[in-house]
């Protein structure tokens, strides 16, 4: 697109008030025509002569309602006799996208129905303002022209299943450790998230692989299936290797077909959930995460305090468990809890899933049941949500029923739920029921700065099972003397969690505390686990101190002492400067250790993160280690290194994805379940606008990751490190994808050389201001700027322009220009000037 080439400033007398003495407003100015000899007519300014003014034309515009930003559009605006510039034309469905209700429009059903609105005239109170500069229209109305939509809310009609695709992403780990004593030890991780996207299904497969020079090769398949949402139901359908919610039941691993209620396709003021993962290595240690005896998580840590946040959601139910395997072979296990808030709802909001299929269970072996699972909620009024369910089973081995409620009081949020069971896990030993009683607790109280994050309790009776525990009894894999047979995490009693957070002022810093207990029937020892901590800050010190006691039921405990401090190092004010993190272990079966170290970012766009530290332990040998990961446009590439008198270990990681569509293959850094794909033709080099989640390859294709289904996603383009030859049309697209999605993201683009002309007539004088610009098609391609000089991208060789401020013949000319041919090695990053005549 042509800009004006208005070089230098304008003279104070350009504009003058209307009146002497009168102050100056903006938008209501004279332009006075003597300056530069306009006042012989030449060209036809009046255009010019009020601030903001539009011309006639079709305009690329970001679109506001009310100050919150709707879309962007392509709007026409007209000349209207009544108004001093163009105003733009609504068509009837643009006007309803803005959720103006068509019945209150002020004027006859016949022009309201048309493809021209005035929204000022049309809507009494409504007022409309376009910004050239920015190209943004805003558009203010009365609240009772609209229809009644919660915050947020983006209609079905916007909601975008995208393209035909295949993804691919993969999170691959490798490590091997030598031994002084001369043993060693390697093993990899790998991790495949796999999708084809047809139509408005996704077929998703997500598996992983290990490897370990002691133990071999091991595949396991985590889940394979189709999906579909359902607008009208607000749901989605799911076919295929899954698991139930887990919102009301124990998640469950099942091969069938599943429909749920899916939350995010309402609007964020109307409405999933992993746990953050916390821990302390005393060594470079392997962390594993398994959930239901599945393996979702691996990855190397580095000595000291630990957080993975970073987990897929697998649903509502399943405590987690953590394995951390120092790098001498010892390994350390607790549980996290992973348990939903109280269930309450909005009053009206109904959650409801239904599943039909086979139980998939890897720790039993032989036939598995089919089984159906129904579960309902629905929110009765502000304070209280009612919800039930159902489970059952063929071959009468398993059926359970839940009734309860979640109530909103002045002292918390609260929900109480009772289960009965009855099954007949071993045949001819008759039917065990029992019951099950669960409660939660939910509180945050303001004025004295404390959130009950989670308050949970849960007693079993002695007979009690779900269906887990029915179905692993059935599998006759774990035999007691007392039961002849119980599940591998025998059968819980009691269950009790809670975490609060007490935040003591803004300088006093805040104490979080947290702590399990958990009893068993059938003797298995119980298991409590408590920890105390307390943060702060002084000046640019963070200090954090940590008490954890662990009793684990045969009078063993385990305590430990964790103090951790991080400064900056640098310059005050500097952008990224690198930290300096000491910390402190004291107490517990391993002794305690000291640890020290720098981290930090690197490079133009930080893309280079490194560690470096050093580790007293009085129960391992000193030690020393570094990593450095490197967040390329298209991967993330990282390796480690340790080094200890006993152990060496080195351990490389990559993680990224692929996008398959139809313009050919697309690397991503990283992968997400929604994502976008920039076409962006010849613009190779342009980044996203964050600077680090990728680019615009060779091709002309990018991937966007984390976008938000059935939210409205805005993509930006940053033309920096493209080609000058290349403009953006636009550098903004948005977009509300449909969940799971691969929506396109097109940027228009223009490509061709830059000039800047300083054109001039036959009898030498410059282009006249302001004079109309035509491409050789005729193509309105802007105005002359001052000095008669006219900003143009062509093709290399040259182009002829036509230059009109009239409509006789003798008021425009053609500007015919040729360009020097281009060094082969001269950058594409500047532009030609030159001079040329219009004859």
């Amino acid at each position: 697109m042509l800009v004006w080439a208005m070089l230098g400033p304008w003279p104070a007398c350009a504009f003058a008030a209307t009146s002497p003495g009168a102050t100056l407003d903006p938008d209501h100015v004279d332009f006075n025509t003597s300056f530069g000899n306009l006042q012989n007519g030449k060209v036809d300014i009046s255009r010019f002569e009020r601030a903001g003014s539009v011309l006639p034309g079709t305009y690329r515009v970001d679109l506001f309602v009310n100050d919150v930003r709707l879309t962007r559009e392509d709007v026409a605006f007209r000349d209207r006799p009544s108004h001093e510039s163009a105003t733009p034309c609504f068509p009837r469905a643009l006007v309803e996208k803005m959720g103006v209700d068509m019945e209150r429009l002020a004027m006859p059903a016949p022009e309201a129905g048309g493809d021209c609105i005035d929204l000022a005239e049309a809507v009494p109170g409504a007022q409309v303002g376009f910004d050239p500069a920015t190209q943004r229209l805003d558009v203010s109305m009365p609240q009772a022209s609209l229809n009644r939509r919660p915050r947020g809310y983006v209609g079905p009609e916007l909601w975008d299943r995208g393209i035909t695709a295949a993804t691919l992403g993969y999170n691959l780990s490798t490590y091997q450790t030598d031994y002084d004593h001369g043993g060693s030890q390697r093993g990899a991780f790998l991790s495949l998230n796999a999708g084809l996207n047809l139509g408005g299904w996704r077929l998703r497969n997500q598996a992983t692989v290990t490897w370990a020079s002691h133990a071999g090769r091991h595949w396991q398949s985590i889940g394979a299936y189709a999906q579909h949402d359902l607008t009208r139901l607000r749901s989605q359908l799911t076919v295929g290797d899954s698991f139930t919610t887990g919102e009301l039941f124990q998640s469950t691993g099942f091969r069938g077909v599943s429909l749920a209620s899916d939350d995010r396709m309402l609007p964020d003021s109307m409405n999933g959930y992993a746990p953050t993962v916390r821990g302390m290595a005393e060594t470079r240690a392997r962390v594993e995460i398994r959930q239901n005896d599945y393996l979702i998580y691996e990855t190397t840590v580095a000595p000291g305090a630990f957080e993975i946040n970073d987990l897929y959601a697998t649903g509502y139910g399943g405590d987690l468990q953590v394995n951390v395997i120092e790098a001498d072979g010892r390994v350390r296990s607790f549980n996290v809890p992973y348990a939903a808030v109280p269930r309450l709802l909005r009053p009206g909001l109904s959650r409801y899933s239904a599943t039909l299929g086979r139980v998939r269970n890897v720790v039993v072996a032989g036939s598995l049941p089919n089984f159906a699972e129904a579960t309902y909620q629905r929110g009765l009024n502000n304070w209280l949500t009612g919800y039930a369910g159902a489970q059952a089973t063929n071959q009468h081995l398993y059926r359970s029923a839940l009734l309860g409620a979640a109530v909103n009081t002045k002292a918390g949020a609260v929900s109480l739920d009772v289960t009965g069971s009855w099954a007949n896990p071993l045949r001819g030993s008759g039917t065990w029921s029992g019951y099950s009683v669960r409660t939660t607790y939910s509180k945050s109280i303001p004025s004295l700065n404390t959130d009950f994050a989670l308050a949970a309790y849960r007693y079993s009776s002695r007979d009690y099972l779900d269906l887990t525990d029915a179905v692993s009894l059935r599998g006759r894999r774990y035999t007691t003397p007392s039961y002849g047979m119980v599940p591998a995490s025998f059968r819980a009693r009691n269950r009790f969690q809670l975490t609060l957070n007490q935040r003591l002022g803004q300088r006093a810093g805040a104490l979080y505390a947290s702590g399990s207990y958990y009893s068993y029937w059938n003797g298995q020892p119980n298991i409590s686990t408590y920890q105390l901590g307390y943060n702060n800050r002084f000046r640019s010190l963070n200090y954090s101190l940590t008490a954890s006691r662990t009793l684990d039921g045969y009078g063993r405990r385990d305590t430990q002492y964790f103090l951790s401090l991080s400064m900056p190092l640098g310059f005050v004010g500097s952008a990224h400067p690198p930290m300096l993190n000491a910390s402190a272990v004291g107490g517990g079966q391993q002794g305690g250790s000291l640890r020290a170290g720098v981290s930090g970012t690197a490079g133009g766009l930080n893309q280079f993160n490194y560690n470096v530290n050093a580790t007293e332990s009085r129960h391992n040998a000193d030690s020393v280690d570094a990593s450095l990961n490197w967040l390329t446009p298209y991967a993330i590439l990282g390796g480690a290194y340790s080094y200890s008198s006993q152990t060496r270990q080195v351990s490389l990681n990559a993680s990224g994805g692929i996008v398959a569509h139809a313009g050919g293959l697309t690397l991503a850094q990283r992968m997400s379940d929604t994502l976008g794909v920039v076409e962006a033709r010849d613009a190779s080099g342009a980044r996203l606008a964050n600077g680090l989640q990728g680019k615009v390859d060779y091709r002309g294709y990018a991937v966007v990751s984390d976008l938000m289904p059935y939210r409205l996603n805005d993509v930006m383009l940053d033309a920096k490190g493209s080609s000058m030859d290349v403009e953006l049309q636009s550098s903004r697209v948005q977009v509300a994808p449909r969940a799971g999605a691969v929506v396109p993201l097109k940027f228009d683009t223009r490509t061709g050389r830059p000039v800047l002309i300083r054109g001039r007539r036959s009898n030498g004088e410059p282009l006249p201001f302001g004079a109309q610009v035509l491409d050789a098609q005729g193509l309105d391609m802007g105005a002359v700027g001052q000095g008669g000089q006219v900003f143009v991208r062509g093709s290399d060789e040259g182009g002829a322009l036509t230059v009109r401020w009239g409509e006789d013949a003798g008021q425009q000319c053609r500007l015919d220009y040729r360009l020097p041919p281009r060094d082969a090695h001269a950058s594409t990053n500047s532009f030609t000037a030159m001079e040329a005549e219009c004859r």
